[in-house]
């Protein structure tokens, strides 16, 4: 079901004149997107891989933690809509390169838990946020994520606090490095890069033939989250409790990055997938009556295509490149 979720999204990407965007974005994905821009097929081919290989592994990573109350593959589904469903988001983004390093470091937060030692755990937790930001600069505001999962998971030991931050500036050193080396390292060239820190725009817009999927869209997560806080209390044990507390922090850092992100479209907002993708997971895992799941998963879905029917609509086939 998977590929044809994704093929039925991703079909509206064909007549698209620009299928690049660079919202938020920080030097990596810009250097990246330079040498391939031209290239469309590998563009597009580029993003689709890269979606369908996050969503299992983010998959494989609940499964592996024991996330949710069953092991499956709706957190992969989840994914793949939530990484899909508005116009804009039918690109090559920063967010999906960075969101691959996002669900490393998640999996490095798991192994806090029940650890004798996680020091390392911990510098490779801030290096990945580091690396991360280096493609989308939004994503180094889950960084206090780690000191929440130390918090949540861990009694205090400043060694690991410390190394989380070493790991988060060693990217940033070594790019200073790379500049350095390249001779372009300059006080121009670093106001120019830190440019999106201090030029943030507490505003949005946001398409008018978006409210109908907008708002089905936050009926479900609402309903997902109340149900979500409800069942923190209920699992037995207390390892997959204070993960899902994890995930409800997780949430909360994604969404203050979308309200500082200099500019803010359904890319930006599409940051929060990885949470919500395991939050509403769990809500249709929770659905009694499989029917009613289903009817509600397929309304989204006909929300969506019809959607991006009007958004493809708009261009003509000559348009195609």
């Amino acid at each position: 079901m998977l590929p044809l979720v994704l093929l039925v999204m991703w079909v509206f990407i064909l007549p698209k004149p620009e299928i690049t965007n660079t919202e938020n974005a920080f030097p990596l994905f810009l250097y990246i997107l330079q040498s391939i821009k031209n290239n469309r097929e590998l563009l597009m081919g580029s993003s689709v891989f890269l979606i369908v290989l996050q969503a299992f592994f983010l998959t494989e990573v609940i499964n592996r933690q024991n996330v949710l109350r069953e092991s499956s593959h709706l957190p992969a589904l989840m994914y793949v809509v939530l990484m899909s469903c508005f116009p804009e988001q039918l690109s090559f983004n920063p967010l999906l390169i960075a969101n691959f390093f996002i669900i490393i470091f998640l999996n490095s937060l798991f192994n806090f838990y029940k650890s004798e030692e996680i020091a390392f755990d911990a510098f490779d937790a801030g290096l990945f946020i580091g690396i991360a930001t280096l493609f989308y600069w939004p994503s180094i505001f889950l960084f206090p994520l780690i000191w929440s999962a130390l918090i949540v998971l861990r009694t205090f030991v400043w060694r690991e606090w410390v190394a989380s931050l070493i790991g988060i500036l060693l990217p940033f050193f070594y790019f200073c490095a790379l500049l350095y080396w390249y001779d372009q390292l300059s006080i121009n060239s670093i106001i120019s890069i830190l440019a999106p820190f201090y030029s943030v725009q507490f505003s949005t817009e946001f398409n008018t033939t978006y409210i109908i999927l907008f708002v089905i869209l936050a009926t479900i997560a609402i309903a997902s989250i109340i149900k979500f806080s409800q069942d923190l209390n209920t699992y037995a044990k207390l390892r997959t409790r204070k993960f899902l507390a994890l995930f409800v922090w997780f949430f909360l850092f994604a969404a203050f990055s979308y309200l500082v992100s200099s500019k803010k479209t359904m890319i930006s907002l599409s940051f929060l997938a990885i949470p919500l993708s395991v939050i509403m997971s769990n809500y249709f895992l929770s659905v009694k009556k499989q029917l009613v799941a289903e009817v509600i998963f397929i309304i989204l879905l006909i929300a969506v295509v019809y959607n991006q029917v009007q958004y493809f609509l708009q261009y003509s086939p000559f348009t195609f490149k």
